[in-house]
């Protein structure tokens, strides 16, 4: 049996065949899903028919601008995770504060090195460091009057 249950006001407009029950039943019963399980329904769906996440944003950001909020996290996942340190110039009356700093900051220097590296900037101090260690190092040497950046 078919049974449509909205009603459009003037059926002869659409043309299109009648909606059958057993779908009008499937989409009452997604109706009265809570939204957590909407995204379970949904994940389900994608996984069986091999929908990819680009085929549904579109749609999902349409229906619901607060969604599409949701997914913007996502890129920020893959920031990136290691960082070149660069000292790009220094406070020239401050340099011997700098130099002791580096030398803290990277014990594997010895206090020649060290002077050498901030005497010859703009230079590289680290490559591929993590972030927290790029950012403590760049926050040490900008405390003492060096112009640090991460890359």
């Amino acid at each position: 049996a078919v049974v449509s249950t909205q009603s459009t006001g003037d059926s002869s407009d659409s043309g299109a065949a009648p909606v059958p029950e057993h779908v009008l039943s499937i989409a009452d019963q997604i109706c009265g899903l809570s939204l957590h399980e909407t995204g379970q329904l949904t994940k389900l769906l994608k996984e069986r028919l091999g929908i990819g996440e680009i085929a549904m944003a579109a749609p999902a950001a349409a229906a619901a601008p607060a969604a599409a909020a949701e997914p913007e996290p996502e890129p920020v996942v893959e920031e990136k995770t290691s960082f070149n340190v660069k000292l790009l110039g220094i406070d020239s009356s401050m340099k011997i504060k700098i130099i002791k700093a580096l030398k803290e900051s990277m014990p594997e220097l010895n206090l020649v090195a060290a002077k050498k590296l901030v005497e010859s900037a703009p230079c590289t101090l680290k490559e591929g460091v993590p972030k927290a260690d790029a950012e403590a190092l760049k926050s040490k040497l900008t405390e003492f009057g060096g112009d640090v950046s991460l890359e």
